[in-house]
C-alpha cells in the first residue's frame, strides 16, 4: 500500500451465503441451510417489526418465483410472522434511536494508537499495552471492547482488559486465530494501529454495590473479567461491596493469564480466587485443582452466602455458560442477579454486518454484557 493507488474489488455476499456470518476464529454461526433461511424470514417478518413496528420484505416476489414448486408462499409466512407493533412491550434489549445519533462520528472513525509493550503469555496469546495517540483517556466501562485496526488487513473487536481510569493507555489480549489477529502479533512496539471505542454496553458497576460478588471465567474469559475485578478491588472501591469469590479456570497451566494478579488478589481481605485446569500434561507443573470450571463451586460455602445479596459474573466459552449458570442456581442466585458477556459473536461492532446477531439483539450494541433473566428466553444465545 501506498495510500496514492489502489484496487476496488467487488464481492458478493448475502445472509444466504455460508460465509455471511463467519468470523475471525473460523466459526460460521448459521452453518445450516436451514438456519439461514430461518434468520432470513424471522429477520425480515419478526424481528424489525418486534423492534421498530415495520415489516422489512420489500415485496420483489423474487422469493416466491424462485420456489417453482409454490411449497411455502413467502406473503403468508411474511404475514404470520409480522404480528407486532411498535408499542409491543417485549422486554428485550433494543437500539435506542437517540443513542446512536450521539455516537455518529465517533464510532467509527479510528483513532491512531501506539502499540507500548507486548507481554506473550504463551504460543497463541499475548498482552498488547496500548496508548492512543491523542492523549485522551479511553474512556471506558468494564466489559466495553474496542475494535482494533491494522492498517490494510482489516479490523477485529478485543475485549478491554484494564480497569477504569483517567489514562490513554489501556490492554487487549490476542489471540493468533485469523489474519487480523496473526498481524497483529507480528508487529512491535513503536508500530501503530487504529482504535474505534470503547464499544458496547458493559456492568453497571454501581448497581453491584452492597452485594456479594461471584466472579466465574474460563479461558480467554479472564481479559475482559480482569478489567471489571481489578475495579472492584481497587482500594478506592473496594468497601463498596461485600465479599468477592474468583472462580478461574483453563484448560492448562499455561494457559492461565494474569497469575501476577491472581496472586494479588488472594491477599486481599474477604477476597476468595479459585483456580482450576481441565488437565495437566505430566510434562508440566501445577500444584491446584484439576478439572471443569464448575469443581470449583463446591469451594465455596453456601451456608454463609447471602443467595439473594449475590451478583454473579460469567465469562467464558459458550459451552461453560449453562453448567454454570445450573450452579448458580443450584446455590439459590436468582436469574436476575446473573450476568453474562457474549462478546464472542462480535466484528464490526456497530451493529451492521449481522454478524453478531441473536434473534433481534445485536450484541455488540445492546451487549456484549447482558442479563441472564431477559437473554435466557432465546434460543440462540448459548449456542
Amino acid at each position: 500500500m501506498n495510500l496514492k493507488q489502489g484496487n476496488r474489488t467487488r464481492t458478493w455476499d448475502g445472509c444466504m451465503l455460508k460465509d455471511f456470518t463467519k468470523v475471525g476464529s473460523g466459526e460460521v454461526f448459521r452453518d445450516d441451510v436451514k438456519e439461514r433461511y430461518r434468520h432470513r424470514f424471522f429477520r425480515k417478518g419478526n424481528y424489525l417489526p418486534e423492534r421498530y413496528g415495520f415489516v422489512a420484505c420489500v415485496g420483489c416476489g423474487r422469493c416466491g418465483s424462485a420456489c417453482l414448486p409454490d411449497i411455502a408462499d413467502p406473503c403468508n409466512l411474511i404475514n404470520e410472522l409480522a404480528h407486532f407493533t411498535s408499542e409491543t412491550d417485549t422486554g428485550r434489549y433494543f437500539i435506542k434511536e437517540e443513542n446512536e445519533v450521539l455516537e455518529k462520528g465517533i464510532i467509527h472513525v479510528p483513532r491512531s494508537a501506539t502499540i507500548k509493550k507486548i507481554t506473550p503469555f504463551n504460543e497463541v496469546d499475548s498482552l498488547f499495552e496500548i496508548e492512543l495517540d491523542d492523549k485522551k483517556p479511553l474512556g471506558h466501562k468494564p466489559g466495553q471492547f474496542v475494535e482494533v485496526s491494522v492498517f490494510g488487513y482489516g479490523e477485529a473487536p478485543f475485549g478491554i482488559s484494564t480497569s477504569p481510569g483517567n489514562t490513554p493507555i489501556f490492554e487487549i489480549m490476542v489471540r493468533q486465530v485469523g489474519n487480523v489477529t496473526k498481524k497483529l502479533c507480528s508487529l512491535q512496539p513503536g508500530d501503530k494501529v487504529g482504535i474505534r471505542g470503547p464499544l458496547g454496553n458493559g456492568f453497571d458497576v454501581k448497581s453491584f454495590e452492597g452485594k456479594t460478588l461471584l466472579f466465574t471465567s474460563g479461558g480467554t474469559g479472564m481479559v475482559p473479567m480482569r478489567s471489571l475485578i481489578n475495579h472492584v478491588v481497587d482500594p478506592k472501591q473496594r468497601n463498596k461491596f461485600k465479599e468477592v469469590i474468583i472462580l478461574y479456570g483453563a484448560k492448562r497451566p499455561k494457559e492461565i493469564t494474569f497469575m501476577d494478579d491472581v496472586d494479588r488478589w488472594k491477599k486481599i481481605y474477604n477476597v476468595q480466587c479459585e483456580l482450576t485446569v481441565d488437565r495437566c500434561e505430566p510434562s508440566e507443573c501445577w500444584g491446584g485443582c484439576t478439572g471443569l470450571i464448575t469443581t470449583l463451586f463446591p469451594k465455596i460455602q453456601a451456608d454463609k452466602l447471602d443467595s439473594k445479596n449475590t451478583i454473579a459474573v460469567v465469562i467464558g466459552p459458550p459451552v461453560m455458560y449453562k453448567f454454570v449458570i445450573k450452579c448458580l442456581q443450584t446455590l439459590g442466585i436468582p436469574d436476575d442477579n446473573i450476568y453474562v458477556s457474549l462478546e464472542r459473536r462480535m466484528k464490526c461492532g456497530v451493529a451492521k454486518c449481522g454478524h453478531c446477531q441473536i434473534n433481534g439483539i445485536y450484541v455488540c450494541k445492546e451487549g456484549p454484557v447482558f442479563n441472564y433473566g431477559k437473554l435466557k428466553q432465546l434460543p440462540e444465545a448459548f449456542e
